[in-house]
């Protein structure tokens, strides 16, 4: 027998070997998979902090984990605080200017599991002109203290419009109310009276119209915001962009260069608040509803509304929901709506991109 024949059983061996270790390797992945935290995160392309502002972005907000202690955050920039739980930053007059911020997403392990960066602005707290803005939203906009606070905070630079409210803080908030609700004759009760169909609904041409809005109303605000996607939150958030599509796309059909905020929905509170927050009739508020589900999904509408407004002309997203701290700022017994110190990260974040944005 020849050298070669002897080592061909031997070498058909070996591949077998090889072949088998490849197999149990693929196998060994595909069962480490499962176990695996599936890790996604999102930031705005910008950031904003005004003077005398502080600004902060929340690990658990920005990131979304099915395993939330599997993960850690490590923020950089040459301005700001790396803490423990968020990236903070108080916006300082001799600090104005750009600056990159970078988030790394490590494992249990320490192993860099993704990487985001954003640009950090350190803008002026002053405007140069005055402005008039009209909310259109939810509860979180229904007659809200951040209305005031960001007057207070613009030196009255800043006064609200619309039909609701009061006179510097008026708005179109409008509790329970979801994006579709404003492209429809949806009427408006308000502790048990009617307020009739909302304004920007017109029954001639059966559909939302912003200048049927202003000719009704006699309101022709400075500026548009939208704030809205509390009410309506599901798996699939289509049908909540797409009902801010129509209106951005209605508003650009009559006003081309007015400017547009869109204000992510915050994260709710904790399980123990979404359990217990009961209805007047004791019954519970948000059955069936999880913690971890409910953020999925507003990181969810927050990624979609990016993709769909990012390089949409004169629109302006607002990254409310990474930067309100749910695991504090709520009313007691409460998942939706926040209390005072909620209500003054509202105005500082608002009011950064605003100052950052209008001129």
């Amino acid at each position: 027998m020849t050298g070669n024949s002897k080592l061909r059983p031997l070498l058909a061996v070996t591949v077998l070997l090889l072949a088998g270790l490849l197999a149990w390797n693929v196998s060994l992945q595909r069962d480490l998979k499962k176990y695996r935290p599936q890790v996604e995160a999102y930031l705005p392309k910008d950031v904003y902090v005004a003077v005398g502002s502080t600004v902060e972005l929340y690990n658990d907000q920005v990131v979304w984990s099915g395993l939330r202690d599997g993960y850690a955050c490590n923020w950089d920039c040459v301005i700001g605080e790396n803490l423990k739980d968020r990236f903070s930053v108080t916006g300082k007059e001799e600090q104005m200017g750009e600056y990159s911020l970078t988030l790394t997403v490590y494992d249990y392990n320490v192993n860099e599991i993704l990487t985001l960066e954003t640009t950090l602005h350190v803008v002026e707290q002053v405007l140069e002109k005055e402005y008039s803005i009209m909310n259109m939203g939810d509860s979180l906009s229904d007659g809200r203290e951040w209305y005031r606070t960001i007057f207070y905070l613009s030196g009255g630079q800043i006064t609200f419009s619309g039909i609701r409210g009061w006179t510097k803080y008026s708005h179109e908030g409008r509790s329970g109310f979801s994006a579709e609700d404003y492209l429809k004759p949806t009427e408006y009760i308000n502790e048990g009276v009617s307020e009739g169909i909302q304004p920007f609904y017109d029954p001639a041409q059966e559909m939302f119209d912003w200048n049927y809005y202003k000719l009704y109303t006699g309101k022709d605000p400075d500026v548009i915001q939208i704030f809205l996607g509390t009410n309506g939150l599901k798996d699939d958030p289509s049908d909540t962009v797409d009902a801010i599509a129509q209106m951005v796309k209605n508003i650009r059909r009559h006003d081309k260069e007015i400017p547009i905020y869109l204000v992510n929905t915050i994260y709710w509170a904790d399980q123990e608040t979404i359990g217990t927050m009961l209805r007047q009739d004791g019954t519970a508020f948000l059955p069936g509803e999880f913690k971890n589900r409910s953020d999925k999904r507003i990181m969810d509408l927050m990624k979609a509304m990016d993709r769909k407004f990012r390089h949409a002309d004169g629109v302006t997203l607002i990254p409310l929901a990474l930067m309100h701290n749910s695991a504090e700022n709520f009313q007691a017994g409460d998942a939706l709506h926040p209390g005072d110190n909620g209500d003054q990260q509202f105005a500082d974040v608002m009011y950064s991109v605003y100052c950052g944005t209008l001129e």
